[in-house]
C-alpha cells in the first residue's frame, strides 16, 4: 500500500478527497435534522458566517457537521495519503508548509506578502461597499455592517479576523496547497501546476451540485452546466494567484489560505446583502478582478509565477528548501 501511494500520491489524495466529500453529502441527505431553519436563522440574525459560527451551529443543528466535513475532505485526504505513503517524515514536510513562510524567505518578505494580502482584501471590500452604498437599495449597507460590528473599530477588526476564520480555506488548504501543489511541482512548472490544480479544485466541488442536478426540476441540468462554465475559470484564476503567493512565501500553504479566504469572504459576507453580477452571466466584480490579476501575473512572471526559476524544484514535495546564509536572516528563515 505504501509503495502504491508513493507512486501515485496525487491520485490517491484526490480519490480520497472526492469520496469524503461524497460521504458528507450522503450523510447530510440522511440527517433527520433539516438545515433550512439554520440557514434562515443565520440570515435573519445577520450572523457572520465563519468557522466559529459553523461549529456553534452544530450544537443546535447536529446535521451541520456535514457542512464542515465537506471542506475538510482535502485535509483528511492529505493526512491519510501522507501517513500511508510517507510516515513521520511526510508529516514533518506537510506540517512545515503550515508555517506562515518557509526558508529561504526572510521574515521581512513573509510579513510584507501577508500584509499585502490583507491590504488587497480591505481595498476590494471598500470597492464593493462603495458600490453597495451607491447602487443597492437603501439600508443594504447597514445590514451588511451588522455582520461585522456596531462601530468602525469592531468592523475593521472583524474584517481582518475574517480572513483567518473562513472555514473553506482553513479546512481545505492543507490538502490543495499543502499536499497537492507540491506533488504537482515534482513534474510541472508552477503555471502548469496551477492550471491542473485549479481544474482539480473545481471538479472536486461538483458534488455540491448533485442534489440540484438530480432534483428533476425543470431546467436543473442546464442551470448546473451554466454554473460550471461560469465558475470553472474562476477556480483556475484563483489558483494561479494562490500559487504566486505560495511561491512568495516559500511554499507555505498560507498563500492559498489567504487568497482563498479573500475570495470566499467577498462572496459570503462582504456582499451577502447585495451581490451584483456582470452582464447577467453570474460573474461578480471581484471575479473580473481575479481574472485581470491572474492574467497580469502570467504576463509579468511567466511560467514560474514568481518562483526563481533555478529554485522551482525546492517547492516540490520531498525537496528540502535551502537556508539563507548565516546571521539574522538564517534564524528568521529556519524559524519559519
Amino acid at each position: 500500500m505504501r509503495e502504491f501511494v508513493r507512486q501515485r500520491p496525487l491520485l490517491c489524495f484526490y480519490v480520497l478527497a472526492i469520496l469524503i466529500a461524497l460521504a458528507a453529502h450522503a450523510l447530510r441527505a440522511m440527517s433527520p435534522t433539516p438545515l433550512d431553519p439554520m440557514f434562515k436563522m443565520l440570515q435573519e440574525t445577520h450572523a457572520h458566517l465563519n468557522i466559529i459560527t459553523a461549529v456553534r451551529s452544530t450544537f443546535e443543528y447536529p446535521g451541520a457537521y456535514t457542512l464542515l466535513l465537506f471542506p475538510a475532505a482535502p485535509m483528511f485526504a492529505a493526512l491519510i495519503a501522507t501517513g500511508i505513503g510517507y510516515g513521520q517524515a511526510g508529516f514533518r514536510e506537510l506540517l512545515s508548509r503550515c508555517a506562515p513562510w518557509r526558508s529561504p524567505v526572510s521574515w521581512r518578505q513573509g510579513v510584507t506578502v501577508i500584509a499585502v494580502c490583507f491590504l488587497a482584501f480591505f481595498a476590494l471590500t471598500g470597492i464593493m461597499w462603495v458600490q453597495t452604498y451607491l447602487y443597492a437599495p437603501p439600508g443594504t449597507l447597514d445590514r451588511t455592517f451588522l455582520r461585522y460590528g456596531s462601530d468602525p473599530v469592531a468592523i475593521y477588526v472583524m474584517l481582518a479576523a475574517s480572513l483567518l476564520l473562513s472555514p473553506g480555506p482553513l479546512l481545505e488548504e492543507l490538502g490543495w496547497r499543502g499536499f497537492a501543489l507540491p506533488q504537482l511541482l515534482k513534474k510541472f512548472d508552477p503555471l502548469t501546476a496551477a492550471v491542473i490544480l485549479g481544474i482539480m479544485w473545481w471538479a472536486w466541488h461538483l458534488p455540491r451540485d448533485l442534489p440540484t442536478l438530480f432534483s428533476g426540476a425543470p431546467g436543473a441540468a442546464w442551470s448546473v452546466i451554466v454554473k460550471q462554465l461560469v465558475i470553472a475559470p474562476g477556480f483556475i484564476a484563483s489558483t494561479i494567484i494562490a500559487v504566486f503567493v505560495c511561491n512568495k512565501l516559500g511554499g507555505s500553504m498560507w498563500g492559498g489560505v489567504l487568497t482563498h479566504a479573500i475570495h470566499n469572504e467577498l462572496g459570503v459576507n462582504v456582499t451577502a446583502e447585495w451581490a451584483p453580477t456582470v452582464a447577467g452571466i453570474g460573474w461578480r466584480p471581484w471575479d473580473l478582478i481575479e481574472f485581470a490579476v491572474a492574467i497580469g501575473l502570467v504576463l509579468i512572471c511567466g511560467r514560474s509565477l514568481g518562483a526563481a526559476s533555478p529554485d522551482n524544484a525546492r517547492l516540490a514535495w520531498g525537496n528540502v528548501p535551502p537556508k539563507l546564509p548565516g546571521g539574522v536572516g538564517d534564524k528568521s528563515g529556519s524559524n519559519a
